[in-house]
C-alpha cells in the first residue's frame, strides 16, 4: 500500500464527504435550473459528479469510447438519495482497486480512448483534480444561481 495513495484518498475522502453535502443542501426542484446555456444545469453536473470515480476508474483501465457511452447511457439523471449512493459507491470501488496496488504498479501507464497516457497514480490525481473542480462548480451554483450559503468546508 502506497504511503502517497492513502494522502491521496485522504484527500478524496474529504471532497466526498463536502460533495455529499452540497448534494443534501439541494431541493430536487432546483435541479433543472441552468446558469449557463449550453453548460450542465445542476442536476446533470450532481448526474456527473456521482458517476465520476466509477467512470474515471474505467478509463484509467482501459475502457474504450463505446464503453463509456453504455456506461452513461445506463445512468439516467438519478435522484438526490441515488446521487449520493452513487457517488459512495464509486469511492469505495476506487479505493478497493487502488489501495492494494504497489509501487510498480501505480507507475504502470495506462492511455485513455483519446489517447492521453497516464501511470495509474497519475489517474489518481486526475480523479481527484477532476471531483474538486466539479464540486467547486456545483458550490458555485448553490451560492450564485440559488442564494443560498451551503455552509459546507471545502477544504480542512
Amino acid at each position: 500500500m502506497s504511503p502517497c495513495c492513502e494522502q491521496v484518498f485522504h484527500q478524496l475522502e474529504l471532497v466526498v464527504a463536502s460533495t455529499v453535502e452540497l448534494i443534501s443542501s439541494i431541493e430536487e426542484s432546483d435541479w433543472e435550473i441552468r446558469p449557463t446555456d449550453g453548460k450542465f444545469s445542476i442536476g446533470e453536473l450532481i448526474g456527473h459528479l456521482a458517476l465520476i470515480c466509477e467512470a474515471d476508474l474505467r478509463i484509467a483501465n482501459g475502457a474504450s469510447e463505446s464503453e463509456m457511452s453504455s456506461f452513461y447511457g445506463s445512468k439516467p439523471l438519478p435522484s438526490k438519495e441515488q446521487a449520493i449512493i452513487e457517488l459512495m459507491q464509486g469511492f469505495e470501488r476506487l479505493k478497493n482497486v487502488y489501495l492494494p496496488l504497489n509501487e510498480g504498479q501505480l507507475q504502470k501507464m495506462h492511455t485513455a480512448y483519446w489517447g492521453v497516457s497516464y501511470s495509474r497514480f497519475e489517474w489518481l490525481l486526475e480523479m481527484l483534480v477532476h471531483l474538486t473542480h466539479h464540486r467547486g462548480q456545483l458550490h458555485s451554483m448553490i451560492v450564485h444561481s440559488l442564494g443560498k450559503d451551503p455552509k459546507t468546508a471545502l477544504f480542512e
